[in-house]
């Protein structure tokens, strides 16, 4: 449903979205309501002393004002109930008259915080809606890629006529779909692509490689991810080391609370205080916290780069347009994620420009580099790893959980020979990019236009199915007709959920929706090990209990954001390293298992 428009303002609520605060308030009009009936009755015959007749008027006027209140709250609650997600509102002038009544008198105390929670600044009104620009008129950001780290938020917000409870309802239908579709297919309809014979020989080694420097990519977030992962023992065991002074050959640059994060680092990779060649935790848009170490357990020196933890980082990862990276190749297509790019070419300007990688090689100039981070830190390490390969052909990257929108194709298959990448279930930043989003909100406007069912149904059932489970037959929708394949017609009310045209669309299509995304497609980097949830652990079960397989995939499977409870979940770090933990030792147990369990046999 569009945004109600109340004082020359669009809000974030529709009119269907009165059904949950109005059975609410109606739960305390009722209590409130009988509570001063049942006072009124009880007493009424003890109200002739002095000022009796004025408490006893005042008594009958508030229970009848309460009355007309429910009955209000009751209609307006009743008319919200049946329309539907996509439907206009069926508001009858009494019930305009009542909800404004309702809006300017009965809810002022509610006004006030509601203001900064719901409105929405980016739309004044309905007459701000903005139309299709004309193809091949110079208007500003029109038919052209949209610039500024604002490119995210363009994508989904600015174009559309949703409120956040349409969105909650179209990712819980979308859900229930994918689950649908996925549980139809048959064994010969799944697409896969078997893997070389090399990858799969050396899938153990690069397994046991992500376990062990997961451990790096953990401890560049310093102290509050160790304290989040031993939420009992953690404070205990980095607290020393938060007033200890470090001797001054230890260079650690910037950020606050040096030390803690320093102790926090030793305890979670092993390592000793004369490994660490530079620890820096100076933190601004386009300049990520790192940390180079000698790992001589693995004979490499460890680059690791911090992953999102603030908000300059949440900055450069909405930084999303593309640029081209500025390194020595091959690869005539360069275009990288523009953010993420600027941040690795920080790191790079400080590895080599300070001179921090020289002083690494000189101590252990045998060892090898090895690049690593998660998440934000992830990208930044791949785009690194490729700065650096010049430099030192031997570099290894290891990206855990990387964003999906890193890579132009050359690119991405350059990486390849040098790059692994690790994803977790349905994590959703190695599905995201500019593209996905796009094809994202496409799905969401058009499963919200097919859908009669209110809104307030949808909620509710996509709640049950998220905590509980259940049948994904049983979708609160109705397609006109049943037919599934209307779903990729143009609908006049897909097009009335835009406010204005995305400059995401191509000018010479009819439909925003069915045209074609004209930012660049980008990719993850290097080869992707994926860890796939086996059996049930329940919706929300603890990692320890779930069973992960393991294998190589292709990047086409990470194509399109996967809707599921674990989506967040799985993209955390500590998640990360549980599974991995647990994949590691199931897989070190069954190459174990078979040689005890073979019988005495007498060979003749």
């Amino acid at each position: 449903m569009p945004g109600m428009v109340l004082f020359g303002r669009r809000w974030a609520i529709a009119s269907d979205d009165l059904v949950f605060p109005g059975f609410l308030e109606l739960l305390l009009r009722v209590l409130w309501w009988i509570g001063i009936l049942m006072l009124y009755v009880m007493h009424r015959g003890k109200l002739d002393c002095a000022g009796g007749v004025l408490l006893s008027s005042y008594l009958i006027v508030l229970i009848v004002l309460l009355a007309v209140i429910i009955c209000t709250v009751l209609a307006i609650v009743c008319v919200s109930m049946r329309v539907g997600s996509s439907s206009p509102p069926p508001w009858s002038p009494l019930s305009l008259s009542l909800t404004r009544l309702g809006g300017r008198w009965l809810h002022i105390p509610l006004l006030v915080p509601v203001t900064w929670i719901v409105v929405s600044p980016a739309s004044s009104s309905t007459a701000s809606r903005q139309q299709p620009p004309a193809c091949g008129k110079p208007e500003s950001g029109s038919c052209a890629v949209a610039s500024g780290r604002t490119t995210i938020l363009e994508v989904l917000l600015p174009d559309t006529d949703l409120v956040p409870s349409d969105i909650a309802a179209g990712l819980a239908l979308l859900h229930q779909q994918q689950d649908n579709i996925s549980s139809n297919l048959e064994p010969d309809d799944v697409v896969s692509r078997p893997p070389e014979p090399s990858q799969e020989a050396d899938l153990d080694e690069e397994l046991e490689n992500c376990h062990h420097y997961m451990q790096f990519a953990a401890a560049a977030y310093g102290w509050p991810l160790y304290i989040y992962r031993n939420p009992f023992t953690g404070l205990c065991k980095i607290g020393g080391d938060c007033c200890r002074s470090r001797p001054t050959e230890y260079d650690l640059v910037g950020g606050d609370q040096l030390n803690c994060h320093f102790g926090s680092i030793l305890h979670t990779t092993g390592l000793q205080y004369r490994d660490f060649i530079h620890v820096s935790f100076h933190d601004k848009v386009y300049e990520l916290p790192f940390l180079v170490a000698l790992d001589h357990r693995k004979e490499s020196v460890v680059v690791a780069v911090r992953g999102t933890m603030s908000l300059q980082d949440i900055l450069t990862d909405l930084s999303a347009e593309s640029e081209t990276l500025d390194c020595e190749c091959g690869v005539q297509d360069r275009l990288v994620h523009k953010g993420i790019s600027q941040a690795a070419r920080y790191v790079y300007r400080r590895l080599i420009g300070d001179g921090i990688l020289s002083q690494a090689f000189s101590i252990a100039p045998e060892y090898r580099l090895v690049v690593v981070g998660h998440s934000l830190g992830a990208g930044a390490a791949a785009l690194l790893a490729i700065m650096l390969r010049n430099s030192y052909p031997q570099v290894r990257c290891y990206a855990f959980s990387p964003p999906r929108g890193l890579l132009s194709k050359s690119l991405c298959e350059y990486s390849k020979s040098f790059t692994v990448s690790l994803v977790l279930g349905k994590d959703v930043i190695p599905r995201l990019s500019v593209t996905n989003l796009e094809d994202l909100k496409r799905r969401i406007l058009r499963v919200i236009a097919h859908c009669s069912q209110p809104k307030y149904k949808i909620l509710l059932h996509g709640c049950w199915y998220e905590l509980f489970g259940g049948s994904p037959e049983n979708l609160p929708a109705e397609l006109d007709g049943g037919d599934q394949g209307r779903l990729t017609q143009p609908l006049l009310g897909e097009q009335s959920l835009l406010t204005h045209w995305s400059p995401a669309y191509s000018c010479s299509s009819d439909s925003p929706l069915d045209s074609s995304p004209k930012y660049p497609p980008l990719y993850p980097p290097g080869r992707i090990i994926h860890l796939e949830e086996e059996g049930s652990a329940g919706r929300f079960g603890c990692c320890s209990a779930t069973q992960y397989g393991v294998r190589w995939a292709h990047e086409a499977e990470f194509s399109r954001i996967l809707i599921g409870p674990k989506m967040l979940t799985d993209h955390m770090p500590d998640v990360l390293m549980r599974a991995l933990d647990s994949v590691v030792a199931d897989r070190a147990l069954c190459v174990s298992c078979p040689a005890q369990g073979l019988p005495d046999v007498d060979v003749v």
